[in-house]
This record gives C-alpha cells, sequence and structure tokens, in this order.
C-alpha cells in the first residue's frame, strides 16, 4: 500500500492538478466523517499535510499564501459537506458562513507552515497539532465563535467511543484525531511503522469502552416530563414566513394557541410524582416584561395550571424584554422614543409552586441571528443595509434553577455545542441539565441530529443526566453515558415522562475545563518564538 502511494506522490506532485485534487478529497474526507463515515477523519488532514510539504520543497514564490489557500479550499468544502443542511434557513447567510468558515479554518495551516519554516521542521507536526487546537480554541470564545466542526465533536455520533470525555473534553478528541492524521501522513511519506498508528488508534477505544460498560451511573431518581409541540418554524409560529416573506394567513397558530398546546401536552404527561417539566426555546413567544410578568395573559394562565402540581416545576422557553429608561445599561440594549432603551433576550423561565419567576438569559447567541459581531464597527454598517438596530442581550454568568433539593442547569439551544461553557452550570450546583431548544429551522435534515448528539458529549463531560426538550424534536432524555433514551421523533407532537439521576459528582473535566487546549495554544506560540530566535541567532 505504501508503494503505491509513493509511486503516486512520486510520478503526480508536481502536476498542477495535484494539490487541487488533495484539497477537495481533505475536504471531502472531513466532511463525509459527520455524517456516518467516521475512519475518514483519521487521514483527512493527510492530504493537506502532503500539500504543504510538496510547495514548501518547491522553488514557488508566496508558498504561505498557496498553502493557505488550498487549505482554503478543502475547509470550504469540509464546511458545505458538514453542515449543508444551514442553506434551509438562509441561502445566501449560509453561503457567507462556509467562506468565512472555511477562511478561518485554513489560519492554522499558514502559521503552521511558519513554524515549520523557522523550525526547520524538527517538531515533526506537532506544531501543527498545537497550532489546530489553538484555533479550535479561539473559535469558541470570539466575536465570530462557530465551533461546530471542532474535530472532537465527531465522536458526539458514537458515544461509547468518546467516555474518556470526562477526564479531556472534546479537545481530547481533536488532540487524538490530530495526532493519527500526523501518524498516517509520517506512514505516507516516511514509512513509519503501521503498527504503531493501529496501536494509537485501537488504545483509546478500547479504554473508552471498558470504562462504559464498567461505568455504573450515580445519583437519585427523579421524573420529569419533556414537551415537543411540533409548531413548524416557517408555517404556524410567526405571522409571517421567514424563508419567503409571505403572510401564513391559513397555517398560523396565535402565541396562545400555542402555548395551549403545550399545557395540554404536559396535562397529558404529567403525574403526582413529575418534578419538572421541560417545554422548548421561546414556547412563549409573546414578549413578556420582566419586571411586570404578571400583565402577561400567557404567564397568568401557566401560573393556574402549575397551581395545580405543587409540588412540579416548568421551565419553558420564552421572549422576554427589560426596560431601562433613559440610560443603556448594557452594550446590547436598544433605543425606542416611546419607552427608552431596552433589551430583548432569549429566555428560560422557572415557574415554582407560584413564586416569583426567575429567569435565565441565552449567552451563547448565533451570530448574525442572535448577535452583531463586533457591533462597535458592524453596527453601522448594519443600519446602513436596513437591518436590525442590536443584537438579543446577554447574561454574563450561568445561573441554575433551583430548589431546597434539586437544581438542574438550564442550556438554551446553541450553548449545547460548548463544552466548557457547561461545566459552569455543574460549578453553580446543577445536579442535571436541560436542553431547552428549536431546530425546526432546518427542517429534517442531518441538523437537528448534529445537534442533539452534542449534547451527548456534554453528558459524559459532566457525567450528568441531560432533559431536552425540542419544539419539533428530537426531544429525550441522555443518560450520563451519553445515550439516548425515550426519543420521540422528528416531526411528532407529543410529550414523554423519563427518569434522570441527580449525580453531585464533579468530573476532572468539569473542574479543569478545556486545558488540553490552552497547553496546546502555550505549545503553539513557544515553539514560534523558538524558532524565530534560533533563526536571528544563525544570522549573527
Amino acid at each position: 500500500m505504501r508503494k503505491l502511494l509513493f509511486d503516486f506522490i512520486t510520478n503526480n506532485s508536481e502536476k498542477k492538478w495535484y494539490p487541487w485534487l488533495l484539497s477537495i478529497l481533505s475536504g471531502l474526507f472531513l466532511g463525509l466523517a459527520w455524517h456516518g463515515a467516521l475512519p475518514l477523519v483519521f487521514i483527512g488532514f493527510v492530504p493537506l499535510l502532503e500539500i504543504e510539504r510538496v510547495i514548501s520543497i518547491s522553488d514557488k514564490k508566496f508558498k504561505g499564501w498557496k498553502i493557505y489557500s488550498f487549505a482554503f479550499l478543502a475547509f470550504f468544502v469540509f464546511n458545505f459537506v458538514g453542515y449543508w443542511w444551514l442553506w434551509y434557513a438562509s441561502y445566501w447567510a449560509t453561503f457567507g458562513a462556509w467562506g468565512a468558515n472555511a477562511a478561518l479554518m485554513a489560519l492554522p495551516f499558514l502559521a503552521f507552515y511558519h513554524t515549520k519554516r523557522v523550525s526547520k521542521g524538527k517538531y515533526l507536526h506537532i506544531d501543527f497539532v498545537c497550532w489546530y487546537l489553538t484555533f479550535e480554541y479561539i473559535h469558541m470564545f470570539w466575536e465570530f465563535s462557530w465551533p461546530w466542526l471542532n474535530l472532537g465533536n465527531v465522536l458526539s455520533f458514537y458515544p461509547k467511543l468518546a467516555q474518556w470525555y470526562e477526564y479531556t473534553g472534546a479537545f481530547g478528541g481533536s488532540l487524538w484525531i490530530l495526532l493519527l492524521n500526523a501518524y498516517f501522513f509520517s506512514f505516507m511519506v516516511s514509512g513509519r511503522k503501521i503498527v504503531s498508528i493501529f496501536f494509537y488508534l485501537t488504545i483509546p477505544i478500547c479504554i473508552s469502552l471498558y470504562i462504559f460498560y464498567t461505568y455504573e451511573e450515580v445519583g437519585e431518581e427523579i421524573e420529569v416530563v419533556v414537551v415537543q409541540p411540533n409548531i413548524d418554524c416557517y408555517s404556524e409560529k410567526f405571522q409571517y414566513n421567514a424563508r419567503t416573506g409571505e403572510q401564513n394567513t391559513t397555517t398560523y397558530i396565535p402565541p396562545a394557541k400555542q402555548v395551549d398546546r403545550m399545557m395540554q401536552l404536559t396535562k397529558e404527561a404529567i403525574t403526582p410524582n413529575t418534578k419538572y417539566v421541560f417545554w422548548p426555546e421561546t414556547s412563549i413567544s409573546n414578549n413578556i416584561d420582566e419586571l411586570h410578568p404578571e400583565r402577561s395573559g400567557d404567564i397568568r394562565k401557566i401560573n393556574q395550571l402549575m397551581s395545580k402540581y405543587p409540588n412540579t416545576t416548568l421551565v419553558s422557553g420564552a421572549d422576554t424584554y427589560e426596560i431601562y429608561g433613559k440610560e443603556p445599561l448594557s452594550e446590547t440594549s436598544r433605543y425606542s422614543k416611546n419607552i427608552g432603551y431596552y433589551d430583548v433576550f432569549n429566555t428560560a423561565i422557572r415557574f415554582e409552586n407560584n413564586d416569583p419567576l426567575q429567569f435565565y438569559h441565552k449567552s451563547q447567541l448565533v451570530i448574525g441571528v442572535e448577535t452583531i459581531p463586533f457591533p462597535n464597527i458592524l453596527k453601522a454598517i448594519i443600519l446602513n443595509f436596513g437591518g436590525s438596530s442590536g443584537g438579543l442581550g446577554r447574561q454574563e454568568e450561568r445561573a441554575v434553577f433551583s430548589n431546597d433539593t434539586i437544581a438542574v442547569g438550564p442550556i438554551i439551544c446553541y450553548e449545547s455545542v460548548y463544552g466548557e461553557y457547561v461545566t459552569e452550570y455543574v460549578k453553580k450546583g446543577a445536579d442535571f441539565l436541560t436542553v431547552i431548544t428549536n431546530d425546526g429551522w432546518w427542517n429534517d435534515t442531518p441538523g437537528h441530529t448534529q445537534h442533539l448528539a452534542f449534547s451527548s458529549l456534554r453528558a459524559i463531560e459532566t457525567r450528568k443526566d441531560i432533559a431536552r426538550s425540542a419544539n419539533t424534536g428530537i426531544s429525550c432524555f441522555i443518560n450520563q453515558k451519553g445515550e439516548i433514551l425515550d426519543p420521540i421523533a422528528y416531526g411528532t407532537m407529543g410529550a414523554e415522562a423519563g427518569k434522570v439521576r441527580l449525580n453531585k459528582v464533579e468530573t476532572i473535566y468539569t473542574q479543569y475545563g478545556d486545558f488540553i487546549a490552552r497547553v496546546a495554544a502555550f505549545l503553539a506560540v513557544t515553539m514560534s518564538l523558538i524558532g524565530v530566535v534560533r533563526k536571528k541567532a544563525l544570522r549573527i
């Protein structure tokens, strides 16, 4: 096999089509891994590493930018194949997202090329691994955050293979995948023993399977209910179709009727033993004034319902706002001549035994839809083109909904993609987690199944059960091993009662977070600086 690869490289490496073919192959391998072809992720970077090798030893000018260009093509294909389904929600915005994310994902290869050049290749591709991990880490926290394609996430579809994430988080998976790519490339170029590659591939798998089959779930069991109203985002939930702009004259369900549907589904599933009921993201879509929630007819109806179940807590998604008056009390506040400054939130509300309502505001907001990146720069541009005056407000710290004995971490939709972010709920005392979401924007495509799978990783990383309530599906329960239980099929209306465990133990990952990425970032910068210093020393 290696001889065939070596002959192919030798005979074709100088041909013009060679890097184009490798770039497209790399993107296809990585993208298809997000749709079930897991083995391809372990060789997905090999073609890109070969492109870097060929261009580096050539006499061409602008080598770094040529490497960057082919990396951009590969990652554009990766983004397109990995989440083509985003096109269903917004055509041009999706095309821009593919291009922007590809441009960012190609940067680690440019950094790797320069580090390798100044160090004369002494780091044996460890610099490549560290730079890519550094990018993934930065991509989780800055204004254009979009970690959907972080490599460790690919194991979310195979939770039995990701059990060691309770120690390393998803970055442990990214590190494993990147190292194996470097090893396979080394085998292709220099003949590293395939036996050692097999060893590094199988050991983490064996460890994970051992943990999976020996792990015993801990904690007292309680009964909870998840509700799935199945209200179509385009034809039923709003007066106007978000895709076509047409009015939904015959299919629109008024907000009050939407709440009635969820109340009826709750009545059908709730029992005297039910401790929690969960409704999806933005279930209450009539805007709620957080300072005067009693003015809302929806709030009064829900309070009447919950008064019949004094031992049950309801957590629901809602659209809320808070009026500040004359002063803008946040960076996201908007202005109206009638009321002054105010903020709009994507919120989780807790209803319990007629106690004062508790609010949690979504903080990890979706770029372009819920937040404007770099608002001081881009807000004026967006306003000039008729865009929104501001993004949604956000909550800086995580919060839990708790009573005397039980605390739940309310994760709203996109927040479930962020591992270290979710651990903050656990540090605040969450005994279990809930994900309330609305994945109906992508219809019945891989979008909602990918999003669901990421929750399995959050369950493993924290060893916390998860109750998931999704508008159109999939609503389910996820145990501490990441297994999805009792799912309500996508596109089905219903409610399901199930058990979750209350685990008060913190995992290693919960305590230390993404330490692997932080170490990688330190090493990447250090290797680059050492290379620069040595190069200057040789010139003296």
